[in-house]
């Protein structure tokens, strides 16, 4: 209660800050003679609120900036009422409405790297939108950070293809990963679930580092990653997309929308992939990627009933299928009395979601909303002789009201939480059951005053049927020394139950004999939660060079576990231990972006970061395995004049990883205390033209341009049912270069 009552008088004190921000624009018509001129009387109006503005004699409009929504509405006579995104508030905006019968349309207008920060959020938050992800093939989610700094992506194993992605120096399951701010990569999803969400059907993500918002849940240790779908409402009519690449894996998407009347707009989104060669380049006698399939299918509802009420439901299925190991055709002098080492990862999915909300017209910037959804997800793997199956269950409600205190400048969140996961799995000898029920409330307070302070303040109060009841405090402040000058600090608690099969899958793929050490019997695997504090600074400066805009931007991040769940691959080369930490654990990281245009349609965006993971194992303070220290990062990004062609290039510098240690084992299955250093490069080129009214994309583009290769990723490769097999033991590249085509075609 002392906390308590220390964080409101703190709110109480930031309350007396003033000023607002203010997003500025102009809205002007063009002619079908390209003739411009200004458009008085337009309609502004931030979504679900009651921000709103109208452009004056001259066209031009100053509207209050929302820290809840970055989508302007905009009404004009005449025309269609369109919604667009704004994603950087401090960027003057030029809307243009195009008159005629077939163009009655709103565009914002100005060139975007892809990327968008916020200088207005005192959370830091990373914007990536449509561009971004068309700079690479970005297949799926776990794809979609190739070209972004901030996101280490990596391989998790030499057998399965899954890709793992790194924040902050700690795995991906310490960020918090929702879809549409709703749980997503939790339980069984945890190793595979990135995967399962197609590239096409991402309309944007965004990215925070640190502590996250109390209003999503307790979970976030590292930052939160929200995966924005295509929305019906505003979507493509049709968009299709079609994938291949040297490795004969070939990916079709269709996004289909249709606005049934006024109100009520459905979508479409499904894939199918299919990947049917079995390759070894290495000569290590398994293929280096599974064959496998995919099928995935969405289906989606908007109904807006333009008096306040507006609601979102659907529900989606997936079937997924991984073949791997070893191959009859891979291997020499193949014996029939020799068994293969196989590998089979099956997933099945279904879930059904729906998000209503309404907004008080009468009361300024008042709503409400409920978010429900339901998960089954089914799991059957084998790694040689391993089999693991898993189920998991997973209800989930959120419940927030929204309002102000005396204005606009002061807003607050309350609400309550509930979450119930059934989770079955067997493993080996191991069998768990758990039902985790969390009951959960929390507030959230933000004081906006305008380009010099803002706060959110936020505590969450939650019960466990296992931990009882705990608190989550979370506090994020931004002060603007000007307005290109703006610096931010956070710091928040976090709590999750680890997943010590779902989130170390990859360590299924070998002979390592799995030792639970569990310390309390009532908790989920004997084990107790993991719990830590993240504290992060934040420093932005925008400028300008040749007249066009630039930034710099530092990270300085600390992550510091009072417990955690420790995975230790050191101790013995032919165990895993999994035990409670038993002293400190830390992640510290340090990045540097430079972002700038130095001619017009061409962006560079450069970075460096630094991390510091340590973990206290059974013998001592060790780096953490598998982290590089060093990561360097250049991407440069070109548009033609005419918008025909798009040219992205993509340099990152990874460095050394320590390696969990071999010693123990024989001299020919030892393997290095580190990795060496290495360069990938990636790129893509892009032609972009209209056939009557539909937009077509043809892309070609290669990833790991210089063909970098980890040489033996796996250890005893020939001799796979030996206690020395490993394959979890990647650093690198295990295919080599890889070429791929594709194409888009797009109807609005």
């Amino acid at each position: 209660m002392k906390n308590i009552r220390y964080l409101l008088a703190f709110i109480s004190i930031v309350n007396i800050l003033c000023i607002k921000a203010q997003v500025k624009g102009k809205v002007v018509e063009v002619s079908p003679k390209n003739d411009t001129t200004v458009v008085p009387g337009v309609t502004l109006v931030w979504n679900k609120t009651s921000i709103a503005t109208t452009t004056d004699k001259n066209g031009d409009f100053k509207i209050k900036s929302s820290l809840e929504t970055d989508r302007l509405i905009i009404n004009a006579i005449g025309y269609k009422s369109d919604t667009i995104t704004v994603s950087d508030a401090s960027k003057f905006l030029l809307l243009v409405l195009k008159s005629g019968v077939d163009l009655q349309e709103i565009q914002i207008v100005y060139y975007s790297t892809g990327t968008e920060i916020s200088y207005l959020n005192p959370i830091k938050t990373e914007i990536l939108n449509e561009r971004s992800l068309m700079k690479a093939a970005c297949c799926n989610l776990s794809e979609s950070f190739e070209t972004n700094p901030s996101i280490d992506v990596n391989f998790a194993d030499a057998v399965s293809g899954t890709k793992q992605i790194q924040m902050l120096g700690l795995s991906g399951q310490y960020a918090q990963i929702t879809k549409e701010n709703m749980p997503y990569m939790r339980g069984l999803a945890g190793n595979y679930g990135l995967t399962f969400i197609p590239g096409t059907w991402i309309q944007s993500i965004q990215l925070s580092k640190g502590a996250g918002s109390v209003v999503n849940g307790f979970e976030s240790f590292t930052g939160q990653i929200n995966t924005e779908l295509q929305n019906p409402e505003h979507s493509d009519k049709v968009n299709f997309n079609a994938y291949a690449n040297e490795n004969g894996r070939n990916e079709y998407n269709l996004n289909l929308s249709h606005r049934l009347n006024p109100k009520f707009a459905v979508g479409i989104l499904s894939h199918a992939s299919y990947n049917p060669l079995v390759q070894d380049f290495n000569s290590d006698g398994f293929a280096d990627i599974p064959t496998g399939k995919q099928y995935n299918i969405m289906n989606k509802y908007a109904y807006n009933s333009g008096k306040g009420f507006e609601a979102q439901f659907g529900g989606s299925y997936l079937k997924d299928s991984r073949d791997g190991g070893q191959f009859k055709q891979l291997i020499k002098n193949y014996n029939d009395t020799t068994p293969l080492y196989k590998i089979g990862i099956d997933n099945e999915r279904w879930e059904v979601y729906s998000k209503t909300g309404f907004v008080f017209k009468n009361i300024p910037a008042t709503s409400m909303g409920l978010q429900l959804s339901y998960l089954n997800h089914d799991q059957t793997n084998f790694y040689g002789t391993n089999n693991y199956t898993g189920a998991q269950k997973t209800f989930y409600a959120n419940y927030i009201f929204q309002g102000i205190i005396k204005t606009t400048d002061n807003t607050y969140k309350i609400g309550a939480s509930f979450l119930n996961d059934d989770v079955n799995e067997t493993y080996s000898l191991f069998k768990y059951k758990r039902i985790e029920q969390v009951a959960g409330t929390f507030l959230e307070f933000a004081h906006n005053s305008t380009d010099k302070f803002n706060v959110v303040a936020g505590i969450r109060a939650d019960y466990h049927n296992y931990y009882g009841l705990f608190f989550t405090p979370r506090l994020h402040l931004r002060y603007a020394f000007t307005k290109n000058s703006v610096a931010r600090l956070s710091g928040g608690r976090a709590l999750r139950t680890a997943n010590v099969f779902a989130d170390n899958a990859y360590l299924m793929a070998s002979s390592r004999e799995w030792q639970i050490e569990s310390s309390d019997f009532s908790m989920p695997y004997g084990l107790k939660p993991e719990v830590g504090y993240n504290y992060g600074l934040n420093f932005t400066q925008k400028f300008k060079i040749n007249y066009r805009d630039a930034y710099i931007t530092l990270d300085a991040y600390r992550t510091d576990f009072i417990n955690q769940v420790v995975v230790d691959v050191d101790n013995d080369a032919q165990k895993v231990l999994i035990y409670n930490l038993n002293g400190p654990s830390y992640s510290n990281t340090m990045q540097f972006e430079f972002n700038m245009e130095p001619r017009k349609r061409f962006f560079v965006k450069t970075a460096y970061r630094y991390v510091d993971t340590k973990v206290n194992y059974k013998q001592g303070l060790l780096q953490k395995a598998m982290v590089s220290k060093h990561r360097a990062f250049i991407n440069l990004a070109y548009e033609t004049k005419n918008n025909h062609w798009q040219f992205d290039f993509t340099t990152q510098f990874n460095g050394a990883k320590r390696l969990p240690g071999t010693t123990t084992n024989p001299q020919e299955f030892q393997r290095p205390a580190y990795s060496p250093e290495f360069f990938n490069l990636l790129g893509q080129i892009t032609y972009l033209t209209k056939i009557n009214k539909a937009d077509l994309h043809v892309y070609l583009g290669v990833e790991n341009a210089l063909n970098y290769k980890q040489s033996n990723p796996i250890v005893s490769s020939d001799l796979p049912f030996n206690k020395y097999f490993d394959a979890s033991m990647v650093w690198g590249p295990i295919y080599g270069r890889m070429l791929y085509v594709g194409l888009r075609f797009k109807i609005k």
